[in-house]
């Protein structure tokens, strides 16, 4: 398993927040005449870079709003109004500052560069990459162009083709923050840790300790080693948070009276062949979460203290990151694994989280009707060698085998799998696809293009972080999933703020598990594949 989810939200944050506007190598014409008297701080544009670098984005927004307007030829002051605009979360804004600025400015490659930025940011992903692509064309050693065509190659599973531009845009611009993460992630273990440490050498108010401690530590083994090997597996799934309800049940079996609900599906996950617990099967969390009573039944060793996070109203959780010798799940055995344990005794009201990229080196089917979680091997890419192929920790470009032509393309973002979802017929956004998750989630701006939102029914979620406040439902939606329309029954459509979860780019919802269990569905984490198949309804016997 990528072993980037050991990443907790306290170090990204700390990471992130150094984030500056970063130009990428297209140069400034020199100045003419005598040297400027005027102090830096007496400098409009400098004054706005600072309030960008000290997180007053809307202050720093406005600095450089009055810059373009008095001169709309400074480069620099459009590309940091496009960033002060996209982090205080005007996104609409940016987004007509973008079109503005390439007007403007057309020959710019930071400008493209910028533009692009916003577009990602908003989830336009074929104008994200026009906008980095010009960028390129106009000046090759922009390394915000590079960095924004890598993003995009790594979000559609062209892993190697990423892995060697985010060291292009890095060697262009080695001070840029943002590049660095990702470069530095793109790294073998090894090599990461090295790269690193110097990093943390050249610049001492940068922050990155924890993460070269659990490198530190785990230098010596590989973490999520496949003790039993990669071979067919039949796991047993169990429902789990049954109550009684009196809806359609998680497996789409219709009744017209009380009957057991469930919430979700569980994996029964064995640590150090002393403790056993079911976990909820959670598409859309990152590797294995834990309440902390159940890591110390299970002998979990403390390797640095963490946050993390997730949907809930109380924020970051506070707990660590910790170390499993064994972990076992069925016939299926990891060696030196790697979890997150939270400060409190359940995760989500569970006793834990299992994300299934912990099976990402399988060919993963979840048939709920049957309640079984079916591996099975990969098929060999015949692009890549057979010793790279061993080796699954290499990256490697995405392979569509003859088989699975008919397979939908979807998008990995931070191992959580995101694909495009018309509701309604109306519109169409980027729903994570979230077997943890009840029921269906719309973010507020896109609820708002496709149903009426508002308070008819009372409802409570739980996430991660707790109690999410503001719930609103929505009526009924038909969704269309790939090829298949779902519709969601009596079940309603939730209009969720999602900002918590930033992925860095715009989401317009959840899809969950009462919506998913409806399908047998396959995943393909190495290719960024899925494969959907609707079950035919049956009746409850009488």
């Amino acid at each position: 398993m990528n072993s980037r989810f050991l990443l907790a939200i306290a170090l990204s944050t700390a990471v992130w927040s150094q984030n500056t506007v970063t130009a990428d190598n297209t140069k400034a014409p020199a100045a003419s005449g005598p040297a400027s008297t005027v102090s830096a701080a007496a400098d409009p544009l400098a004054v706005a870079k600072d309030l960008l670098k000290e997180r007053k984005f809307e202050d720093a927004a406005t600095a450089f709003r009055t810059i373009v307007a008095k001169d709309p030829a400074v480069v620099e002051a459009h590309a940091g109004l496009l960033k002060s605009l996209v982090r205080a979360g005007k996104l609409e804004e940016a987004e007509d500052a973008a079109k503005q600025a390439t007007a403007a400015l057309p020959q710019s490659a930071l400008i493209q560069a910028a533009a692009g930025d916003v577009a990602f940011r908003a989830a336009h992903f074929s104008d994200a990459e026009k906008n980095y692509r010009t960028a390129v064309k106009l000046d090759p050693g922009s390394a915000r162009g590079w960095f924004g065509i890598a993003r995009i190659s790594e979000m559609v599973s062209m892993r190697k083709q990423a892995q060697s531009i985010f060291a292009k845009a890095h060697e262009l611009d080695p001070g840029d923050e943002q590049i660095y993460n990702a470069w530095v992630n793109s790294l073998p273990r090894a090599q990461e840790l090295d790269a690193r440490k110097k990093h943390a050498g050249d610049h001492p108010g940068y922050r990155e300790d924890n993460i070269i401690k659990v490198l530190t530590e785990t230098a010596q083994k590989e973490p999520w080693g496949l003790a039993s090997g990669i071979k067919p597996s039949e796991i047993k799934m169990e429902l789990v948070g049954n109550k009684l309800g009196a809806t359609n049940d998680i497996s789409g079996i219709t009744s017209s009276g009380p009957i057991r609900v469930a919430s979700g599906y569980g994996l029964q996950v064995k640590f150090n062949d002393r403790a056993s617990a079911t976990l909820l099967l959670d598409s859309g969390a990152d590797g294995i979460v834990i309440g902390n009573k159940l890591a110390e039944r299970a002998g979990v060793k403390k390797i640095v203290d963490s946050a993390f996070g997730g949907i809930g109203d109380k924020g970051p959780v506070l707990g660590y990151t910790g170390w499993v010798d064994k972990i076992k799940i069925g016939d299926v055995e990891f060696h030196d694994c790697i979890v997150e344990v939270s400060s409190r005794n359940d995760v989500a009201e569970e006793a834990g989280l299992i994300g299934t990229n912990v099976f990402d080196k399988f060919l993963i089917t979840l048939d709920f009707r049957e309640r079984k979680l079916l591996l099975a091997p990969l098929p060999a890419n015949p692009a890549v060698s057979a010793a790279l192929a061993v080796d699954d920790k290499a990256p490697q470009d995405r392979y569509i085998a003859p088989e699975m032509q008919s397979y939908t393309k979807v998008f990995i973002l931070d191992n959580h799998i995101f694909v495009p979802v018309i509701v309604n017929d109306k519109a169409i956004g980027n729903f994570m696809l979230d077997t943890g998750a009840e029921i269906n989630s719309l973010t507020p701006g896109f609820a708002a293009q496709v149903t009426k939102a508002g308070n008819d029914h009372e409802y409570t979620m739980h996430g991660v972080s707790g109690r999410v406040n503001q719930v609103l439902t929505g009526k009924k939606a038909i969704l269309q999933i790939a090829k298949m329309r779902i519709e969601s029954h009596e079940l309603p459509v939730f209009s969720v703020d999602h900002q918590s979860n930033s992925f860095g780019t715009e989401i317009a919802g959840f899809i969950g598990i009462r919506t998913l269990s409806q399908m047998k569905m396959t995943i393909d984490y190495r290719d960024g594949l899925i494969n959907l198949e609707v079950y035919e309804f049956k009746k409850a016997q009488e």
